[in-house]
């Protein structure tokens, strides 16, 4: 915990990466470079049937992006992340520490004042320490276009595929929306901790001109590579929950932010198969508090 908060104090990443048309509140060099980091803790929780467990997750993210203007950029990024698995009262832990790597392109691109065109193909890797790295690979695509409706309210259609290990493929839409339903107020796409599964839905309030604060869900599935020492060698673990994170952020001008997360998670289920695609642990888990820190920084 005290190793994950210093990391995550240092650096972490932005809370609403995944906002449609919006122009950002400062201005970009034509080349700029980023770093994001954070950490985030889930407290202890029950696993029905017995045991327990909690997680400490960090990552961080190096990035550098060609902006033509804030409506027509590229971005490349590549980033490291460990979810600490801690569990206890199991005799045999169903896996440790579970590393993920992440290289990506980003592209947002207008068409002209009303369409804007979105488009973000990712690899990544999700293994326990010990696995090889092509054994946990994964792709991801992410694209979708928005239509600026009127100076409040933007919307449009996108889409995930999202690569599972020794799963089916997954397929889901996404609601591109920036809807400011007042002054101060409004429902945006926001983006995850780190990468996850998909971007959830925020509500925002833009308290001052420093400080804003959101409040966000979303469903979140993971699948990783087990290594050769657990009781599902070379298998696949799984952890779904859906959390819902509240938001307190400070942002620095021309390029800081850095922000408070609390929430919780609801509806979590844990997940063992072996080599052989067999199930040999599943269990639900009680909802568990999170909290941590998150920050960004533009050179």
């Amino acid at each position: 915990m005290r190793r994950a908060l210093t990391i995550l104090f240092l650096m972490a990443a932005s809370f609403a990466a995944g906002q449609t048309n919006e122009a950002p509140r400062f201005s970009f060099p034509r080349w700029g470079p980023s770093i994001k980091a954070g950490s985030v803790y889930n407290f202890t929780t029950d696993i029905e049937g017995g045991g327990s467990f909690a997680v400490n997750r960090y990552f961080v993210e190096a990035g550098l992006a060609r902006l033509w203007r804030f409506d027509r950029m590229v971005s490349v990024s590549a980033g490291y992340g460990q979810d600490d698995y801690r569990f206890s009262g199991l005799g045999t832990d169903p896996w440790n520490n579970i590393d993920n790597f992440r290289v990506g392109l980003f592209a947002r691109w207008a068409l002209d004042e009303q369409w804007v065109l979105f488009a973000g193909p990712s690899v990544r890797s999700y293994g326990e320490a010990g696995t090889d790295l092509d054994d946990a690979l994964v792709g991801t695509f992410f694209g979708g276009a928005s239509y600026r409706f009127s100076d409040r309210l933007t919307l449009g259609p996108g889409f995930m595929v999202a690569g599972q290990i020794e799963d089916s493929t997954r397929y889901f839409p996404v609601l591109l929306v920036n809807w400011n339903l007042t002054e101060k107020l409004s429902l945006e796409t926001g983006g995850g901790f780190a990468a996850t599964a998909g971007p959830g839905l925020s509500m925002v309030y833009d308290f001052s001109k420093h400080w804003k604060f959101a409040v966000t869900a979303r469903y979140e599935k993971k699948r990783f590579r087990l290594n050769g020492t657990g009781f599902a060698k070379n298998g696949v673990g799984e952890d779904r929950n859906v959390p819902i994170i509240g938001n307190i952020g400070y942002f620095f001008y021309p390029g800081g932010h850095v922000s408070a997360v609390i929430g919780y998670d609801f509806a979590g289920k844990i997940s063992a198969e072996g080599a052989d695609g067999l199930k040999l642990y599943e269990n639900d888990y009680d909802s568990s508090l999170m909290a941590g820190l998150v920050t960004s920084f533009r050179f």
